[in-house]
């Protein structure tokens, strides 16, 4: 069924290769960021909803 609709749709091939070269980069930006970012600031951002205070 989902075949059938998105043949009928006109450039819909474009749509569907946008939409995942979006989430591809995304994906990557994400992964990029957890493995460049600093160990210290992880912890810190993670304890934040129990702390009342700040490190700075």
């Amino acid at each position: 069924m989902f075949k059938q609709f998105i043949s009928r749709l006109p450039g819909a091939d474009v749509y569907m290769v946008t939409s995942f070269l979006t989430f591809l980069v995304f994906f990557c930006l994400v992964g990029l960021y957890l493995v460049l970012v600093d160990r210290r600031h992880i912890d810190q951002v993670s304890r934040l909803p129990l702390d009342d205070t700040i490190d700075a």
